[in-house]
């Protein structure tokens, strides 16, 4: 249209989400550069910032996920009340639970994921993504617990009990809504019952059959 023509960020800007969109990545991150560089002052500004994250989400590699968190705080910095910002933190958290091994290797996204959800949960509880937050952090949580609880399981398998114990409670105290709790107390009797705690083995396993 004519009127694009005394609108030249618009006109980046649409062009930059039609690529997008088609996930021509490298092609809309250019043109949002464009726009971001020359119109400092446009309207369109905070759209650009988000859509330059988006796309970096959007295209799901380990570099591009670390660049799109980057890209979300920034975001986040720059336009902390704007609309997209409580999406912005959820993306965030996304980041790192699409880098989530498997739960018997390193846990430090799943961590990482829990701190972003609980840091989204309470800075924007009127937030229309809160339940979702909520069900990605019980998800991140259900991760954790099961890493811990195989820990437990290895320190058992080698008869050290105390360490064993030391990780079964840690499941109880941090992950109270683990669904494989009844286990966690049985094993955690056992453990105590093989030191040679039956006294405190007894509560558990009481705990158990409740």
């Amino acid at each position: 249209p004519a009127s694009n023509l005394f609108e030249p960020d618009r006109t980046l800007y649409e062009r930059a989400m039609t690529d997008l969109n088609k996930n021509k990545f490298t092609v809309a991150r250019l043109t949002l550069q464009t726009l971001i560089n020359t119109y400092p002052d446009s309207e369109f500004l905070p759209q650009a910032k988000y859509a330059m994250a988006e796309s970096f989400f959007r295209e799901n590699s380990t570099s591009s996920l670390n660049q799109a968190e980057n890209e979300f705080k920034d975001y986040i910095t720059f336009f902390p009340n704007y609309p997209l910002a409580d999406d912005a933190q959820l993306k965030i958290a996304m980041t790192h639970i699409r880098r989530i091994q498997k739960k018997d290797r390193d846990n430090t996204q799943a961590k990482l994921a829990e701190v972003e959800l609980k840091a989204m949960i309470e800075t924007y509880p009127d937030s229309d993504l809160l339940d979702e937050a909520k069900r990605d952090l019980r998800a991140v949580q259900e991760v954790l617990a099961d890493g811990v609880y195989g820990v437990g399981n290895f320190y058992m398998l080698h008869r050290n009990y105390a360490a064993a114990v030391s990780r079964y409670k840690e499941v109880m105290t941090k992950y109270p809504d683990f669904t494989r709790m009844p286990e966690a107390l049985f094993s955690v009797a056992e453990a105590l019952r093989q030191a040679g705690n039956e006294q405190e083995a007894t509560i558990y396993y009481a705990r158990v059959i409740m």
